[in-house]
């Protein structure tokens, strides 16, 4: 009978054991050289939404420097007046409001970004102004200057 010896290897054995070695070490590697690059890499840059495609060539050619899109039959007013009687002011990451008087005659509370009226927009609200966008051209509403004279006398 053959006694089998321990202490010699076969050259398949060896073969084996070293290729798992091999790939043991290679794959602990790729695993410390990723997370590496996660930890001490540099960030990625955040980039902006891609833009919605425009309908078409015409839509475009009017949005390619600025220029208001056409809003078929509406008919945006362009003699409303527009008195600013109070603004809640944007925080970090909440929208400001403006409360408006049109006309004189109608109040309203608009949200920043909203529409007032057909055509006119709250396209922005400061803590002494507001910033109106008529037809694309925006206009900037400031409160009233109070002079010496109007106040009231204090007692």
């Amino acid at each position: 009978m053959k006694a089998i010896s321990l202490n010699r290897s076969n050259f398949a054995q060896t073969a084996l054991v070293s290729l798992a070695t091999f790939a043991a070490f290679l794959l602990l590697g790729s695993v410390l050289g990723y997370w590496t690059w996660a930890w001490l890499g540099p960030r990625a840059e955040v980039r902006a939404q891609a833009a919605a495609p425009a309908a078409g060539r015409l839509d475009a050619a009017l949005t390619l420097f600025g220029s208001a899109q056409p809003r078929g039959n509406v008919a945006a007013p362009t003699g409303i007046a527009i008195r600013l009687l109070g603004v809640v002011a944007a925080a970090a990451g909440h929208v400001g409001y403006a409360v408006v008087q049109l006309e004189g005659k109608q109040i309203l509370a608009v949200r920043e970004g909203e529409e007032m009226a057909p055509g006119i927009r709250l396209a922005e609200v400061g803590t002494d102004h507001v910033i109106l966008e008529r037809g694309g051209v925006r206009e900037t509403l400031a409160w009233p200057q109070k002079d010496a004279t109007t106040q009231s006398p204090t007692l």
